[in-house]
């Protein structure tokens, strides 16, 4: 269970890219009947590329709070944003656009 808590699943985009790679290693080392692979990997090759333009997006900004009498000292705050720039913007289309192609492919291929 060691591995499943180093995976650092706590993002969504991080689940997006470990499902990309996942069926990218189905596609390339498995023999599965009713997909294709070609399109499995498609499909995976998406979901990647919209984890790692989130991941790239995701910028670490902090403020520093100054001390007042009814709040109290100086504080630092620290979080995460999303901020796209073009290139993450360019990487998130395209995946979504395989995305969309492949699974369409998927799905008309199981029905």
């Amino acid at each position: 269970m060691n591995i499943l808590q180093n995976l650092k699943l706590d993002k969504w985009y991080g689940i997006v890219l470990y499902l990309g790679t996942l069926s990218i290693a189905g596609s390339l080392f498995t023999n599965i009947s009713f997909i294709q692979p070609k399109h499995l990997f498609g499909f995976g090759l998406g979901a990647i590329l919209i984890g790692i333009s989130f991941w790239i997006a995701e910028k670490p900004l902090s403020a520093i709070k100054p001390s007042n009498a009814y709040t109290g000292g100086a504080a630092l705050f620290s979080w995460k944003e999303i901020r796209h720039n073009p290139l993450t913007i360019i990487l998130f289309i395209v995946g979504i656009c395989l995305i969309s192609l492949f699974g369409y492919l998927i799905v008309k291929q199981l029905i």
